[in-house]
């Protein structure tokens, strides 16, 4: 009995803030991009109430204030430095939390406003192994035939950067 009380509280909080995300106190027209990277922010804050998301509202509202003075500059600085903390996990936030997050402001942050710092950076440990087929352009199947310069062959465990 207890679990499901808990549960529906949850689920209380949950749809209590999409409805704010979806209907807040601005109009559908005047909601901005970072309008909705801010609703899935409290959407996750409900999700996983032990995460510190207070940086992350603090950097969207610095994102905001941008946006509203129309500097292009910091609001590319700002959400490049957002979607760093994401990748990061700064300041304890959820390992899936951040994910969606990252992943949801990608998807809605214009195209002018992303510029190649928003990638994330290489460095040591980024490196994941993708297993790629084999390809030949002269119809050999393993890597130890001789075929000359017509072979194209890819390793198995390729280490592609950040991939």
């Amino acid at each position: 009995m207890r679990d499901i009380q808990r549960q529906v509280g949850v689920l209380l909080l949950v749809l209590s803030a999409l409805l704010w995300a979806t209907l807040g106190t601005a109009t559908a027209a005047d909601r901005t991009w970072v309008d909705e990277i801010w609703g899935m922010v409290s959407f996750e804050k409900a999700t996983y109430p032990s995460s510190n998301f207070d940086p992350y509202f603090e950097k969207l509202t610095v994102i905001q204030e941008g946006l509203a003075r129309q500097d292009r500059q910091a609001v590319k600085k700002e959400t490049d430095r957002f979607l760093k903390m994401l990748a990061d996990r700064a300041h304890g936030i959820n390992d899936v939390a951040a994910d969606e997050i990252y992943n949801f402001a990608l998807g809605v942050r214009p195209a002018e406003e992303i510029t190649p710092a928003a990638l994330l950076e290489l460095g040591i440990g980024t490196e994941r192994p993708m297993g790629v087929p084999n390809h030949s352009t002269d119809g050999a199947s393993d890597a130890t035939t001789d075929c000359g310069a017509g072979c194209d062959f890819w390793a198995e465990d390729a280490l592609i950067p950040g991939g």
